[in-house]
């Protein structure tokens, strides 16, 4: 892609600044007003009240943060309707769902937008929560599984370039926050073969991931496993495998769509 095809347009009017809002917004977690005023290119009051009209369109919603916006309903629901019709997504389902079978697990996949990680389709596993993470949640790269999974299998230069992109936040106790620490773990999960969150996003969920790549053996997607942290933990060295297997299948899918289905064995 050319960088006449990746670069923004420049900011002249109310429409160019919600749009390069929402441009910000889907490399970002959240935002503050500060942070949306420097996308925008406007005061901090201006790009208050343009934040507050998106919210009020669906488009941005308040977090839980006081004082930080994150993509709303209707930004989501935008994206997984292009991300729907992504190979990925079409072709993925139907492994997905025997992972979950093998597991009991609730299993997914997800694909990266930017700076995160965004679930296209999700099986909910036979022991777990309504609740848990829905189709078109974003996650983040440095503290999931998903997203340690697809940084794995980013060629040397191109990891490079994004670690140097990525704000490193820290989420729990758990998470990674530097650059040495994340490239230890990204070495520790290519030599086992999948990616592994103990509580790193979040204190009590633990998930497993490993990535899936395209006939150029570029990272497209990360297939997870996920679930209560301490059952995850005492279930790894068998989910793990199954994961590997099932990103493994998915990547052949992917290069030969004509090829008859392979799935992991559940011996």
């Amino acid at each position: 892609m050319s960088d006449a095809a990746t670069r923004p347009p420049a900011v002249t009017g109310p429409l160019d600044r919600a749009l390069a809002v929402l441009r910000h917004m889907a490399g970002a977690h959240d935002a503050t007003a500060v942070e949306i005023a420097e996308a925008a290119g406007t005061s901090r009051s201006t790009a208050y009240r343009l934040a507050e009209r998106l919210t009020a369109w669906g488009f941005l919603a308040r977090a839980d943060e006081p004082g930080r916006w994150l993509l709303g309903p209707e930004a989501l629901r935008l994206g997984l309707s292009v991300l729907s019709r992504s190979q990925v997504a079409q072709v993925a389902p139907e492994l997905v769902r025997h992972l979950m079978e093998l597991t009991r697990e609730t299993s997914g996949v997800a694909i990266p937008l930017h700076d995160v990680m965004v679930f296209v389709h999700r099986e909910l596993g036979t022991m777990a929560r309504p609740a848990m993470t829905q189709v078109g949640t974003a996650r983040p790269l440095h503290c999931t599984a998903v997203g340690k999974a697809w940084l794995s299998g980013l060629p040397g230069p191109q990891l490079a370039a994004k670690l140097e992109e990525l704000r490193l936040r820290a989420y729990t106790p758990s998470t990674i926050t530097t650059v040495p620490e994340l490239e230890r773990e990204l070495a520790a999960t290519r030599r086992r073969g999948w990616a592994v969150d103990d509580g790193e996003l979040s204190p009590s969920i633990g998930s497993c991931a490993a990535v899936v790549f395209d006939p150029e053996r570029q990272p497209v997607a990360a297939v997870s496993v996920w679930g209560p942290r301490e059952r995850i933990s005492q279930r790894m060295g068998r989910i793990g495998p199954l994961v590997a297997s099932t990103a493994d299948a998915l990547t052949l899918r992917l290069s030969r769509p004509v090829e008859p289905e392979y799935r992991p064995s559940d011996a």
